[in-house]
């Protein structure tokens, strides 16, 4: 990402636009989430709700995969720059983020295409949002415990 990845205040520079940048998709999923769980709710199938299906699990792929080959990339490299013991939090917590992953991209084989039964979408999208929620939380940690650890020492250098 950096040409220097040495630098660090440069690295945590290129990771806060990405991490900034990644958030942003990540509401725009929650959001696509949660007008198909609204559909449902008001009993709406057929062609919207398979367009919606459709957007959510592109989205959930996008998501997913900007995470896996950037975000947690650039955070280790990040950690590295630093060289303050941070990615020791990386490698606890990615392997579990991508536990979430498989079932995120099963979800998406399952309902990628468009098609749509509604009977066992609502408990698949259910389960869905149990297993985002869980992701989220173990993502928030990551970046607390590296980037937001590292921005700190950016804004205040020198006042450990």
């Amino acid at each position: 990402m950096t040409d220097d990845k040495r630098n660090p205040t440069a690295q945590f520079q290129a990771v806060e636009e990405l991490i900034t940048a990644w958030l942003k998709e990540r509401r725009e999923l929650l959001g696509k989430y949660t007008e198909i769980v609204v559909m449902l709710d008001a009993s709406v199938t057929g062609h919207a709700l398979r367009k919606r299906q459709s957007a959510l699990c592109e989205l959930l792929v996008d998501y997913c995969s900007a995470g896996h080959f950037e975000v947690f990339r650039e955070l280790m490299d990040e950690a590295e720059s630093f060289n303050d013991g941070s990615s020791v939090l990386g490698k606890e917590l990615i392997p579990s983020i991508g536990d979430t992953t498989e079932v995120i991209l099963a979800y998406e084989e399952k309902y990628g295409t468009g098609d749509v039964g509604t009977s066992a979408l609502e408990r698949d999208l259910s389960a869905l949002g149990e297993v985002l929620e869980s992701r989220f939380q173990l993502e928030d940690r990551l970046i607390a415990g590296m980037h937001n650890l590292h921005r700190r020492l950016v804004e205040a250098p020198g006042q450990d």
